[in-house]
């Protein structure tokens, strides 16, 4: 009788071991699902490439030839040197005369892995030159009305407004998904303004500084 009580005891405590592995083991597993649910994703800055071009289906890097209205202007330069802040170089344009203008066309591309938002578009510095013959004293009172603005997509609408030349400006809620393309439209123009606009007396060039858009993997 006394054997068979050590027997049943072995057996209750073989039991209780079981039991308490198994508790362990679980607790472990869940343990590990905890941290795993919690882990951080991390993206990588190889795969997050947002970059201008010269063609909307495909990435290139052409010259963007302008198109002008009483005006001549200057190819501009695509610069992806930096895949997180593309930069068109080189715009430049000689007016001749009032109620001209000049425009440049191209896109930005998202070839990264992740959908990319746009954060921030600086302009460079504008800078007017009078031409031999031409009042500099003129040409400086007319530069202060001649702005470079651009337009994102294929409309200007409320949700899509033209940004102007000067100050850094800040952009939310503009993303661009993984694969997609948005054209991108500046536009410059010498026009007769009103309440007695001043006017030059000659042709003169004006140069405008980089434009460079700023993306984040995040829009907060």
């Amino acid at each position: 009788m006394h054997k068979r009580n050590n027997n049943k005891v072995i057996i209750i405590l073989c039991l209780l071991a079981v039991v308490v592995s198994l508790s362990i083991g679980f607790s472990v597993f869940s343990n590990n699902l905890i941290i795993k649910q919690g882990a951080t994703v991390t993206p990588d800055p190889s795969n997050f490439k947002v970059l201008f071009s010269s063609s909307k289906d495909s990435l290139q890097t052409n010259t963007i030839t302008p198109g002008s209205l009483n005006a001549t202007a200057t190819p501009a330069t695509i610069n992806n040197t930096d895949p997180l802040h593309p930069q068109i170089t080189g715009i430049k344009v000689t007016f001749k005369k009032p109620d001209s203008s000049a425009s440049y066309t191209f896109y930005v591309r998202n070839e990264g892995s992740y959908v990319a938002y746009l954060k921030k578009i600086e302009f460079g510095k504008k800078t007017c030159t009078a031409k031999q013959g031409t009042s500099q004293t003129l040409v400086d009172e007319v530069c202060k009305k001649i702005a470079l603005t651009i337009s994102l997509g294929d409309d200007v609408t409320s949700n899509n407004p033209l940004y102007s030349v000067g100050s850094t400006k800040t952009v939310t809620n503009h993303p661009l998904a993984k694969g997609a393309s948005e054209k991108i439209y500046v536009w410059t123009a010498y026009a007769r303004h009103l309440d007695n606009p001043p006017l030059a007396d000659g042709d003169f060039d004006v140069s405008f500084g980089d434009i460079t858009l700023t993306y984040s993997t995040t829009d907060s």
